[in-house]
């Protein structure tokens, strides 16, 4: 992950809803209580811990679900060492976490604490997660909610440095199907938006070069006139780069 990615996931975008105060004082409250409990591991073993944020993200509360997810991003943030031993139990419930079918700010907690945690693993040991994870991103890059088009960009972007000769394929396959996503919101609406999909096409480019089986054809044959097209009117920049790195 380059730093301008390590940057926007450390800043991530601001939502503008203001929570009212009492449940302010609630999160900080169990957060408080999570944090106490992982410095206090010889009383409560952090295998526990986790099987008790396990229990919370299948909770019926809108409001536990949400602590879990963002409580196991603190987990991850401040021991990742012990992340790493359940990680399999940990990225089961983060993905869980990304079709929650009522709330979207568990959603976005998922998005966020998945790429917090591919992160630190460095994207490693990721098995039949790396598709799950790839194919739910996918579908929320066109999302109305600014938030989980931003974190599932940022994430999308990561999921290109990861995806390795394993899985290389599959994330092409996805990468072109993806494309017109990108390309659209280049000019997002949201200017933090548009300046993660911007990134994430750069962390993409390798995957949507020109297969050289086609060796019949000529150069301006083999180009895609569609990204060609758009790319010179809106991003310039963007054409020249990937021609310089003969992408296109």
């Amino acid at each position: 992950m380059d730093q301008t990615q390590r940057r926007m996931v450390d800043q991530p975008l601001s939502i503008p809803t203001a929570q009212p105060k009492k449940k302010r004082t609630s999160v900080i409250s169990f957060f408080s209580k999570v944090s106490w409990k992982l410095r206090l591991q010889k009383q409560e073993p952090l295998k526990n811990v986790f099987f008790n944020l396990a229990e919370r993200t299948w909770d019926p509360s809108v409001k536990k679900r949400h602590m879990a997810m963002r409580s196991l991003g603190t987990m991850a943030c401040e021991t990742p060492d012990k992340v790493r031993k359940y990680k399999m139990i940990v990225l089961d419930l983060l993905v869980h976490g990304l079709y929650d079918p009522v709330s979207s700010e568990v959603i976005h907690e998922s998005l966020m604490t998945l790429t917090i945690i591919l992160g630190k693993i460095q994207g490693k040991g990721l098995g039949s997660f790396f598709i799950d994870i790839t194919l739910r991103t996918r579908t929320l890059l066109d999302d109305e909610n600014d938030s989980l088009r931003y974190s599932a960009f940022v994430l999308f972007g990561q999921l290109a440095a990861f995806a390795g000769r394993k899985w290389k394929r599959f994330f092409t396959r996805q990468v072109k199907q993806t494309q017109d996503s990108l390309l659209t919101h280049l000019q997002d609406r949201n200017p933090q938006v548009a300046k993660a999909c911007k990134t994430t096409f750069r962390a993409c480019s390798p995957y949507l070069r020109q297969r050289k089986d086609y060796s019949f054809q000529n150069e301006e044959d083999q180009r895609n006139p569609k990204l060609c097209r758009q790319l010179s009117h809106y991003h310039p920049e963007l054409l020249q780069f990937f021609y310089a790195n003969k992408i296109l």
